[in-house]
């Protein structure tokens, strides 16, 4: 990111904090104006709904001029064998110049948040990964268990400097799933999977703290760790070794089965499925890191459905229902626990919102009192129908009856 763009993303993360501890109570009216005057936000930003939208547009008028040019670029060329060889270029230019007009949004127009420079950001990413493609399967005939690797290499490293010059961390977390993608077609790639989150755990724990990035790089450290302690996990699930999970692309989907024959292998997979979840939430309790209790919450529940495939102790939906509820009663538990310590804490662990925003913790609340409270269907009245009843006619004295 360029020196400004970076401060830029500090003073707006400064501001939203400012916010949240406003809303929360902590600070005043006055106390958030100074601060919000000390880091002034000179990006242009919209709301959630409006980026989408802008997001979606961009996208669709990006493809559409793409399909006009290429209209115009093949149709004088009809009949020539060589009218699909400029599909690669066209393809490449037209995702140089949609990374050109993200730069120049986010750099001259200061745009942030805006919907419109993400959309051609991820459209020049499409572009230039359709031209890729095209070389490597096309123009160097290279095949699939080539070409592919390849490919995700070039979109890994595509991906992350995408992320480090514009500070998306969703390309962040896609750069590291498409590296540890292009390992499955290497031999011993599950071996890689389980070494590379390793080595690189630490220092990404490292950057995700690191002051001398900004937020955005924060965020995509931390993205980029969380796809890695995944694929770790994935690495050493037992259901991913009996069935050779990471192992079918490289077999071409032809000598399905364990990913090893060795029973000294299938046990240590035994131990790590049952290990790792609980080495997570250690991490996350010890240091104090949110996302290494998330994920050792979700891979904690994907190893209690696993030992539920291998061993039949009940059906999978009693199965559910009893994690399920071991959870609500262990979450009401660890409330209670640390409500009843000195002002509401317990080892530096409260169960009180920090400072967040309490709309967003609040959206769950509002979603299920609206449902709550939605009124019955309304009664239509019926309406009176016809009843033919007869009537009178007449006149001079004589009348009669229809």
């Amino acid at each position: 990111m360029r020196p400004e763009a970076a401060q830029a993303d500090r003073n707006g993360s400064i501001r939203a904090a400012a916010r949240s501890w406003h809303k929360a109570g902590a600070i005043g009216e006055a106390t958030l104006k100074a601060i919000e005057a000390a880091v002034p936000d000179d990006r242009s930003r919209v709301g959630p709904v409006f980026r989408v939208l802008l997001f979606l547009f961009t996208l669709f008028a990006a493809n559409a001029a793409f399909g006009f040019a290429w209209l115009v670029v093949s149709v004088p060329l009809q009949g020539n064998a060589k009218v699909e060889d400029i599909l690669a270029p066209l393809a490449i230019v037209f995702g140089i110049v949609l990374a050109v007009l993200t730069e120049i949004q986010i750099r001259r127009f200061k745009r942030s948040q805006g919907g419109t420079e993400a959309g051609t950001s991820f459209a020049a990413l499409g572009f230039l990964m359709t031209g890729v493609a095209w070389i490597v399967f096309e123009w160097l005939d290279l095949d699939d268990k080539m070409g592919i690797p390849v490919l995700l290499v070039a979109a890994a490293v595509l991906l992350t400097g995408m992320a480090i010059r514009w500070g998306y961390s969703f390309y962040a977390g896609a750069a590291a799933a498409s590296l540890l993608a292009a390992l499955t077609y290497v031999p011993g790639g599950r071996l890689f999977w389980i070494l590379l989150p390793l080595l690189t755990a630490p220092a990404l724990v490292r950057l995700s703290d690191s002051e001398r990035l900004p937020p955005a790089h924060r965020r995509s450290c931390t993205a980029a760790l969380s796809v890695g302690l995944i694929g770790l996990y994935m690495a050493v699930h037992l259901g991913s070794f009996d069935l050779g999970a990471l192992e079918v692309f490289r077999r071409d989907f032809a000598d399905l089965g364990p990913a090893s024959r060795s029973p000294t292998l299938r046990g240590a997979s035994i131990a790590a499925t049952a290990l790792v979840p609980l080495i997570y939430l250690a991490i996350g309790i010890r240091a104090r890191r949110y996302v290494f209790l998330l994920l050792g919450i979700g891979t904690g529940i994907a190893s209690l459905i696993t030992l539920r495939v291998y061993v039949h102790l009940a059906p999978l939906w009693g199965v559910l229902t009893l994690i399920g509820t071991a959870l609500a009663v262990l979450v009401l538990a660890l409330r209670r626990a640390l409500d009843s310590g000195p002002n509401k804490e317990r080892g530096g662990f409260t169960a009180e919102p920090l400072f967040e925003d309490l709309a967003r913790r609040r959206i769950l609340e509002a979603g299920a009192a609206v449902a709550a409270f939605t009124p019955d269907a309304r009664t239509v009245p019926e309406e009176p129908r016809f009843a033919g009843g007869g009537g009178e006619l007449g006149g001079g004295g004589s009348s009669t009856e229809f």
